[in-house]
Order: C-alpha cells, then structure tokens, then sequence
C-alpha cells in the first residue's frame, strides 16, 4: 500500500528530471551567493542600504527563475520599533502555484533570511561580515528550487510560498512580520490549517565538513520517512540529524508556535560563523547542489501528497496555543557546598565541596505543575574538629515543581521546587577512617528540598537548597547535614 502512496512522487520526481536535467545549476548557486556576500552590499545589515540592495538583487532573482510575485512587485514592506527609531524592513515574497485543484487552496513555505550582522570600522577600516553561509547560501538554494519547481512538468500541487526574510539577525522580525500579516491578522489570505509545511533554509553551504544534512524538526510532520525516502531517491543526501523538537533559532520558530510543521534545514556553524571571514569562497557548492536538487524533490513530494499530517505537538499547538510533554526524562549534575549544623551548640561547621550526578524524572500534571522524582549518587560532608568527613551516597529527591506555561512550545519555563528527599550513605571517611555506621552514625537521612530554576529548550539551570531532619549521629548530638547546589541538567 505504500507504494502505491509514493507514486505520485515518484511521477513528480520523474518529471523534474524531464523538465530540467535532473540538477539545480551549480554555477548560478556559486554566483548569488558570491553577489550576496561582496562587500558591496556591507553585510546586509537589518535597515540598511546594503540590505534594501540585497532585497532588490533577491527580487531580479526571483523573477529570473520564475517565481511568480505573491505580492505587488515581491516587497513585502514592514516598520519595527526599535526604542525611538522606526527601521524599515521587507520580507521578499513569491509563489509557485500549484494546480491540482484538490489541493491548491494550501500551502508550502520556503524561506531563507538574507540579512547579515553589517560592518564594523576597526583601525579606520571598514570590516564587512558578508555572511556567506550565513546566510545567502538559504537565498541561493531557495531561489534555484523555485526554479526549478516553476520548470517542473506540471508544477506542483500545492502552492508553494518562496520567500526571503529581512530581520532574522534582529530577532526573526521579517518571519514574525510575514505569519502577523498573511496568516493571523483577521482575514487573513493564508489559513494557519492550509500551511501543510515550512522549511527555513539557513546555513547549507557546509555539507561535506559537517558530514551531511541536519533536518531538524522533520518529524513534526508524521510521514516525514516516506517523504525523505522518496526525495533521496533523486538527491541522496546524507540526513545526519532528524527530530521533532521545534526549532527557535531561526524562522521556522514564529511558524511553529501557531501549530505548523517547521523544518531547519543547517548544514552546522563549521564556517566561521558571525566572523567576517564568512565569504563565498570558503563553501561547498557541490553539496549545496545536492541539498537544493534534494529539497525541490522533498517540497514538490510533500506538495502532492494527498495528505501531510502534523504530529501530536503539532495538531495540540494549533487547537491550544501550547504543548505540553506529559513525561521529561533527563540528566543532572549538582555542584555546591554542605556542612553540618550543630544544633545543640548552636554552632555551623565549615562546608566542603560536594556534587552529585544522575537522573531526574519529570512528569507534567499539568502546564503550571510537574511532579519530579531524581536518583543521584551524591559525595557530601563537612569539617569537624577531626579533620574533614565524606559520605558517598544514593539520594532519592520528589518534588513538586510549580512551573510557568510553555506556551506554542516556545522552549522557555521557569520553575519553582519544594519537596523532599531520602538519603542512604553506602560508606564514608574522616581522616582516612572509615565511618562506623552500625554504632557512631546513621546511614539514612532524610529532609526537604527547595529551589529555583528555569528550562531554555533542553538546558536547564537553578539554585536549590537542601536541609536534613535526621541527626547524623547515634548518640544524640543532633548533627544535621545542610547544603546548598547550582543545579544543571539536559532533558531528553
């Protein structure tokens, strides 16, 4: 049944190969790029001159390839507030309609930024970061697949939106323009439900130094494998990465955060990104052949596939607003201090280093409240009056973790922690003699935990303070163990 399901694609594929000699033209990537990243054009920084001659260089583009204009003459004008400037910005925005009448009310979207970071004066010279890879090569690869779409026997099914973005540099403001005003605004011409798909393209000039293609976030769309089998069956790139996180980086974020399917396409940082010696001359314009050949066959597959479908993230985004990951497994790693706390003397020993490493296991109750379950081995102590005391042990915390929302899966929460933990010292040293747990000191602790934190995509980072309610010691001295810990993690 399945292959009965690749067919069409299979018909589109061989089509192109009649259309158009199979390859996008290696040397028309290689010479926008190298327009693009001249020092003519001062880095294409966001508002500046340099960056209206790209845009007015991209349209020549477009229209050289037969990219029909979406709106009056390419330009999609825009105005940001910067503090008490207005910076003027334009989102170059063309389309390749598509014909099948079942499907050509929706949507593919190709982009790619073409601003840069300008030029700097550094010992009354002008120092221009021409950001080659970063990121004329998305422009030249977006340009040649819409080429190369417009030359396909019978074009595609769905239309497919081409479109060069200002602004990424400065905050994705070009992309964040383009969703405001062609999908969200009341009537709206693009329907947030008709968009099946969206592909930033940036950073694909470095194939064979980074081994291959990243797709990230290619599995938000559910028949992401067939897709890619198909299209690699005409261009048999090296995918290296695929996943179903959201990409935030970079254009696809404001797309994603209103439920639609959203794909970076990067070939890594391996060119000396954000430096001025990102030039033309340093890419790999075999590779970027060979990424645009593949992705023009993965954009017209995905444009007559009678159906594309979002996954569970997806589909929750666009009748929600947000996302939630029900379960969250990761790792941690725990530095600070603890020490004792006499509490009959009213005395607090010296802390020592300790750490702790492990595995934490968040599950969401709901977006503003997580239950947090972690096993650490952990290596505690303190200064006493003999000499410094280790504990090596297995702690056991359960928290409660009351967090903010992670609205449109924007990758950000923060998070308060209160709960408890157990403890069980497995062994232990003071002045290189092993601690007596049978007669001198309890082997079992427990106490309460709370923290602060917060959650950037994977990454996390906070601060937690523990404290025990168990004496250490047998006879009664009423030793209590204290620590305080920064806390990272990775979650899966």
């Amino acid at each position: 049944m399945k292959s009965f399901k690749l067919l069409p694609g299979l018909v589109f594929i061989l089509c192109n190969l009649i259309a158009y000699g199979q390859h996008a033209d290696e040397q028309r990537l290689r010479e926008i790029v190298s327009t693009l990243a001249s020092d003519e054009y001062l880095g294409r920084g966001f508002g500046s001159k340099g960056g209206d001659m790209a845009a007015e260089y991209i349209i020549g583009e477009f229209r050289a390839s037969g990219i029909e204009p979406y709106v009056d003459g390419f330009r999609q004008d825009f105005v940001h507030r910067l503090g008490i400037l207005n910076i003027e910005g334009a989102n170059i925005v063309g389309i390749v309609r598509g014909n099948d009448p079942a499907l050509s009310d929706e949507y593919v979207i190709i982009g790619a930024h073409y601003d840069h970071v300008g030029w700097k004066m550094e010992e009354n010279d002008t120092v221009v970061y021409n950001g080659a890879d970063d990121n004329a090569s998305g422009v030249a690869a977006i340009t040649e697949i819409g080429r190369l779409l417009t030359e396909t026997s019978g074009k595609p099914g769905r239309n497919v939106i081409i479109v060069a973005f200002d602004g990424e540099e400065s905050g994705l403001i070009g992309s964040k323009a383009f969703v405001r005003d062609f999908i969200t605004v009341e009537d709206a011409p693009i329907q947030p439900d008709k968009v099946v798909a969206m592909f930033s393209l940036d950073m694909v000039g470095m194939y064979d130094t980074h081994g291959g293609l990243e797709l990230n976030g290619i599995e938000l769309i559910k028949e992401n494998r067939n897709l890619l089998s198909a299209a690699q069956e005409i261009a048999p790139v090296e995918v290296i990465k695929t996943n179903d996180k959201i990409p935030n980086r970079t254009d696809t974020a404001p797309f994603a955060a209103i439920g639609i399917p959203s794909v970076h396409t990067f070939t890594g940082t391996e060119s000396p990104y954000h430096k001025p010696e990102d030039d033309s001359d340093l890419l790999e314009y075999e590779g970027m052949t060979l990424i645009t050949d593949f992705l023009a066959a993965l954009v017209g597959e995905i444009s007559i596939s009678e159906k594309i479908e979002k996954n569970r993230q997806m589909e929750s985004i666009a009748e929600k607003g947000s996302y939630m990951k029900y379960f969250n497994p990761g790792v941690i790693l725990n530095t600070g201090g603890t020490f004792f706390d006499y509490k009959n003397d009213y005395f607090r020993a010296k802390s020592v280093f300790a750490c702790g490493a492990g595995f934490m296991f968040e599950t969401r109750i709901t977006q503003w409240l997580s239950i947090q379950p972690e096993v650490i081995y952990e290596w505690t102590g303190s200064q006493t009056a003999t000499g410094n005391l280790r504990t090596h042990s297995v702690t056991v915390p359960l928290s409660l973790l009351l967090t903010t929302p992670d609205e449109g899966g924007n990758g950000f929460r923060a998070y308060y922690q209160v709960g408890g933990y157990y403890s069980y010292a497995f062994s232990g040293q003071v002045n290189a003699a092993s601690l007596d747990f049978v007669n001198d000191y309890n082997d079992t602790d427990y106490g309460i935990v709370a923290g602060v934190g917060m959650e950037i995509m994977s990454f996390r980072i906070g601060y937690f303070y523990r404290s025990s309610l168990v004496d250490f010691t047998i006879d009664q001295q009423d030793v209590r163990l204290r620590g305080s810990f920064v806390k990272v993690g990775w979650v899966f």
